[in-house]
């Protein structure tokens, strides 16, 4: 395949391109281009080594690989019920961090503040895919040889360079510390609540699948394969996710003595 695969041409090609092989050998290019950019040590990749227009070409290229492996996608029986099951996963991992998180503030609200300390309060979860940490983390498949993709390198590569552009968090719940704020509040009135799964699927794009349209799409996944470059191969052989809520007591406090924000 003798195509520059940064072209329009290219792109085209893969659209309506329906042999199975030459998208498989489409990747390969792709893939193959995308290691020539960054090498891969034995702990991770390192991006501040690396040129911005090399990264951004980076970029590019897993843009690409994701839309060919969405154009691959087959739906067989088993994906799309491992599909199914992460999509619930997912939903309830979204509504345990929100849960957790306003558990957290309300602890706070109960407990004495330390005035000699606490100036201010961050109180926050994150949910995100943990990336690569040992074999388990990213699943083989039966479908792998199907697809023929380097999953293991591609997702390791996509996860560091999604926290290397600080945007790693699928979800994010958090709450602005109000003096006002009583412990017997509910989490609505905090406003940490998951309102965007309100039962509306988050279908979008690559996820309007027809063999899809029965599954209710949760933000998380949307948010993966929409606002990340994970392809739909690529989240069904996620299986690393982390979740954490945590209270940051601050004291920001200036030479002369002075205290921020004496009004907590």
């Amino acid at each position: 395949m003798d195509m520059n695969v940064y072209s329009d041409e290219f792109l085209d090609f893969i659209c309506e391109e329906t042999e199975h092989t030459k998208r498989r050998d489409a990747l390969f290019l792709v893939e193959r281009e995308i290691k020539q950019f960054i090498p891969q040590f034995s702990n991770g990749f390192y991006f501040r080594q690396v040129d911005e227009d090399v990264i951004k070409n980076v970029e590019d290229l897993i843009n690409t690989r994701c839309f060919i492996l969405n154009c691959m996608f087959q739906a067989t029986p088993a994906e799309i019920e491992r599909f199914r099951n992460i999509n619930d996963l997912l939903y309830e991992l979204s509504l345990k961090i929100y849960r957790r998180t306003a558990d957290l503030y309300r602890t706070l609200l109960k407990s004495e503040k330390d005035e000699s300390f606490d100036d201010d309060y961050i109180i926050e979860g994150t949910l995100c895919f943990g990336g690569y940490n040992d074999e388990t983390s990213i699943l083989r498949l039966e479908e792998d040889a199907y697809y023929g993709s380097d999953f293991v390198y591609m997702i390791d590569l996509i996860h560091s360079l999604t926290e290397y552009r600080l945007c790693e968090s699928i979800v994010n719940p958090s709450i602005f510390y109000d003096p006002r704020h009583t412990a017997d509040m509910t989490d609505k009135e905090w406003d940490c609540v998951d309102c965007l799964d309100d039962g509306v699927t988050w279908a979008e794009g690559c996820l309007c699948h027809p063999k899809l349209n029965s599954i209710c799409v949760c933000y998380a996944v949307h948010d993966l394969c929409m606002h990340k470059p994970y392809s739909i191969p690529d989240l069904l052989r996620l299986n690393d996710f982390w979740s954490e809520a945590k209270l940051t007591c601050q004291h920001i406090v200036q030479q002369d003595g002075t205290r921020y924000n004496r009004n907590l």
